[in-house]
């Protein structure tokens, strides 16, 4: 948490232990079926590029692209299995990409299938399925789709309030937590999670349950504050949607 607060300035106190949480289940994602997806949005230099640069710097097998294609974004996630960090994306409206938003929405879950045509075949075989679950961050300006939303913890990047966050990210820092990390994935790939009793409703719970398992790995003490946390962002989702209503 101390090495997201020097170089990253968030809205809330306590969206550091969901960044720090995120930032842990990477390094254990076999053991999950969902992902939260996080969305970093706001104007033009408000931190969202360095909140991807963070957590580039400690996710597992992080990789960070601008803009990328269906194609780029395919192989990352079905192929090399990597922690995607997404910096300035276009989802909708007339300049938006309808195939990545589809590829974006199926990456929250394993076992959602995208389907892709392989011209190297014939018949049914040129249609091939493949599961693309893996961890997602998205840094942009644009709003997205309320179905790819939903599958988000949503971070409005205001402009920063303290300089000092700016400075360069200490990289030999950065490479000592991921040893660290590296050595608590070794430790805990291959031990059964704690089971954990639902916390919120319907599609909240499934993106906070994987981080709520992996604080009662590292954290237990923090259980009820974390709790408070999920209550807060399940508000926040309703008043939203009663506002949509009206």
């Amino acid at each position: 948490v101390s090495f997201i607060r020097n170089y990253l300035e968030l809205p809330n106190d306590t969206d550091y232990l969901l960044l720090a949480l995120w930032i842990f289940h990477t390094y254990l994602i076999e053991k999950f079926n969902e992902t939260p997806i996080l969305y970093f949005y706001g104007v033009k230099e408000t931190g969202k590029t360095r909140a991807g640069e963070v957590l580039e710097q400690l996710g597992f097998r992080c990789e960070r692209l601008t803009s990328p294609t269906e194609a780029t974004l395919f192989r990352s996630a079905s192929y090399f299995k990597t922690s995607l960090i997404i910096d300035e994306i276009k989802l909708w409206g007339l300049d938006g990409n309808p195939e990545v938003a589809r590829l974006i929405k199926s990456r929250y879950k394993r076992g959602l299938m995208v389907s892709r045509c392989n011209l190297d075949k014939r018949g049914e075989d040129q249609i091939e399925y493949f599961d693309v679950f893996s961890p997602l961050v998205i840094c942009t300006t644009e709003s997205i789709p309320d179905a790819i939303e939903s599958r988000c913890i949503t971070f409005l990047m205001q402009k920063n309030a303290r300089a000092a966050v700016e400075k360069s990210i200490d990289e030999d820092s950065a490479k000592k937590l991921r040893n660290k990390l590296t050595i608590f994935r070794s430790i805990y790939l291959q031990e059964d999670l704690p089971e954990i009793e639902q916390i919120a409703r319907r599609r909240l719970n499934e993106i906070m349950s994987p981080l709520y398992q992996t604080l009662m790995v590292i954290d237990s003490e923090r259980k009820e504050a974390f709790k408070m946390i999920v209550e807060g962002i399940e508000t926040a989702k309703e008043e939203e949607e009663g506002l949509s209503l009206e």
